[in-house]
């Protein structure tokens, strides 16, 4: 079987641990065996963490499932503590799945990224081995850009083309933003996270196509992967299961078969050692 990494997937049980921001529809068990049946043809998933009340409790149920599709988890940290979190990352070390941190930038003010815990905090992922997943929304890019710049050795990967106006459009300020980000050698991106950010009563694969083209031309195929945000993109109107997201952005880019395999595991797989 081709190999096909899905680079960004959530499950998770409120029974077994709390996730204040669950509503309707997601506010229900989401497991590998759900996943799995919507993404046959994926041979191996990074699971990131969701936004649990405790990352840690999170990681090692994760990393107890039985999911042989499982490559690593990328776990929550409170990265703005600084220095003191270096407890809690020995912990999530111990696990032996985690292969990243996030820390969710996308709620805070842009203040919080001159917070000097936060930068300290990055600061101690490189010589743990540990990349770190950006998740921000397109107002914040100059902000992660500037504070990116200040960590040049740390491994990044920004979520989801940080949640472009898909809706809306562009007028040119994330595609020039998005750019600037691209300009730091560090930093990789996932072709994920688009339903949530488009109108309900059109197909998502004919919204995404454009956003992903620009991201594709801005970081080339060696440094972008694909990623279904699954469940949170799945139930976004108009539906699509995790599988036709990862074949369609995999066919829509008319991307040579080389950049396909970078794009659907080769990237992946060398930023998270996997």
């Amino acid at each position: 079987m081709t190999p096909l990494i899905d680079s960004h997937v959530h499950v998770w049980d409120p029974a077994l641990d709390n996730y204040s921001w669950l509503r309707g529809e997601l506010d229900r068990p989401y497991l590998p065996s759900d996943y799995r049946d919507g993404a046959p043809q994926t041979t191996g998933v990074i699971f990131v963490e969701a936004g649990s009340d405790d990352g840690l409790i999170e990681a090692r149920w994760v990393a107890s499932l039985d999911w042989p599709e499982l490559l690593g988890i990328v776990a929550q940290a409170p990265l703005e503590l600084g220095s003191r979190v270096s407890e809690r990352l020995d912990r999530l070390q111990e696990i032996g799945k985690v292969v990243g941190i996030r820390r969710q930038l996308q709620d805070d003010p842009i203040a919080f990224f001159d917070d000097p815990g936060l930068l300290e905090g990055l600061r101690m992922l490189p010589a743990r081995g540990l990349p770190y997943d950006a998740c921000t929304v397109h107002e914040q890019l100059p902000a992660l850009t500037e504070l990116l710049g200040r960590v040049p050795d740390l491994a990044v990967v920004l979520d989801h083309l940080s949640k472009p106006p898909v809706a809306a459009g562009d007028d040119g300020t994330w595609a020039r933003n998005l750019a600037a980000l691209a300009a730091l050698p560090q930093v990789r991106i996932k072709l994920s996270g688009i339903a949530p950010e488009g109108s309900a009563d059109r197909p998502v694969r004919e919204q995404a196509r454009s956003w992903l083209l620009t991201a594709l031309d801005l970081f080339g195929p060696e440094r972008c992967m694909v990623g279904s945000d699954w469940p949170v993109s799945a139930i976004s109107e108009p539906r699509e299961t995790a599988g036709e997201w990862l074949d369609h952005v995999l066919s829509d880019v008319g991307a040579s078969d080389g950049d396909r395999e970078w794009l659907s595991w080769r990237t992946a797989s060398a930023f998270y050692g996997v």
